[in-house]
């Protein structure tokens, strides 16, 4: 009697094929030896007390000039795109999990804001909006600058 020998995992990999050609552009597929076209937006924090809401995203190894910070009242925009260094051949990789590509992610606040005052820092691959509360007011949005330089 013959026995036939099957990897479990074959199955999975012949999905993750058929899903690959019907969404070719999802982010959210991981092609193993494919670099990303275009990623999710970064992992956030919010943090809030009194008078200020702070919102830390990660987003390492982004040049600070390729960040879109956009708010306004009730919502924090952050855009950008993470470039690849030097070409690379994909001879030789057996995984290429580092993301690189565009991004986009909106994040609603847990109160009122004044955009006027917000304000960024970005150091060590955590971009940190920081938004003065409002006590109400019409509805208007503004681009931040991402600074670099400040303690």
């Amino acid at each position: 009697m013959h026995t036939l020998s099957r990897n479990p995992y074959d199955d999975f990999e012949r999905m993750r094929e058929g899903l690959r050609h019907l969404f070719p552009d999802s982010p959210l597929l991981p092609m193993q030896g494919q670099p990303y076209n275009r990623m999710p937006g970064p992992s956030v924090d919010i943090r809030e007390n009194d008078k200020e809401i702070t919102v830390s995203a990660e987003i390492p190894g982004i040049d600070p000039e390729e960040l879109d910070v956009t708010v306004d009242e009730t919502q924090v925009t952050i855009r950008g795109k993470i470039k690849r260094g030097a070409e690379r051949e994909r001879e030789g990789y057996r995984m290429m999990e580092r993301r690189y590509g565009t991004f986009s992610r909106t994040i609603p606040l847990p109160a009122e804001v004044k955009p006027d005052e917000a304000w960024t820092d970005y150091h060590h691959g955590v971009l940190e909006i920081h938004l003065n509360k409002a006590e109400g007011g019409r509805v208007r949005s503004i681009k931040l600058n991402v600074n670099t330089d400040r303690q």
